[in-house]
């Protein structure tokens, strides 16, 4: 009667599960060295942040979340999609009260206006305000200042309520007004806070396509 070789059997088990070991961290490194992660910051090139909350239209407060409006499928150069200019701001700073008499109106009416800079068919551009609370201990806020704010200064885009400052901690926010344009696949294009050279403008300026007058 023949003996199995136990000894024989195990070694050759062993060296299979080696192999499998072998081939199933060579994928995963393939992966790694041959994929381009896209990570979550608030610099130029990262996927921006969620960013979500109550939003003034100037008839009622509605739900908004940024990122439900993202196209994870847009390619730089196909056209169409949603372009969005952030602005972080503070009804009682006066550098964001200086933007919003001076500024603002230039650029509302040249984005936004009855006679916008011309884009291509489906290529829209949208301004969203996010009023945040730099002193809460000092200045007065509520909903009320922003629905005011918006409609002294005759903004005619949304003003989200972060008064509780969840959303500019997100995105890391040390001072105001700060802008960032958020491309329509949710990448940044542009944020002021790490980059002073230019304004968010001249950026919409280049990055946006132009369509037809």
């Amino acid at each position: 009667m023949q003996r199995r070789n136990i000894s024989n059997e195990a070694g050759a088990r062993a060296d299979g599960m080696l192999m499998v070991s072998v081939l199933f961290f060579a994928t995963l490194a393939y992966i790694a060295l041959t994929t381009s992660p896209v990570y979550t910051g608030v610099g130029a090139g990262d996927r921006a942040p969620e960013l979500q909350g109550e939003v003034w239209d100037g008839n009622s407060w509605t739900a908004f979340n940024l990122h439900d409006t993202f196209d994870e499928d847009w390619i730089e150069g196909s056209g169409e999609g949603t372009w969005y200019m952030i602005e972080f701001m503070d009804t009682n700073c006066s550098a964001c009260q200086n933007a919003a008499t001076k500024t603002i109106p230039e650029q509302q009416d040249k984005w936004l206006g009855d006679n916008p800079r011309p884009t291509p068919t489906n290529t829209t551009v949208e301004f969203l305000a996010v009023s945040i609370a730099l002193h809460p201990e000092s200045w007065a806020y509520g909903q009320q200042e922003i629905k005011d704010f918006k409609t002294d200064y005759n903004q005619n885009f949304p003003f989200m309520d972060d008064h509780d400052n969840s959303n500019s901690d997100a995105w890391e926010i040390g001072g105001t007004p700060s802008y960032f344009l958020i491309a329509p696949n949710g990448l940044i294009e542009f944020a002021s806070p790490e980059d002073n050279s230019k304004t968010v403008w001249d950026v919409m300026e280049n990055k946006i396509p132009r369509g037809d007058a």
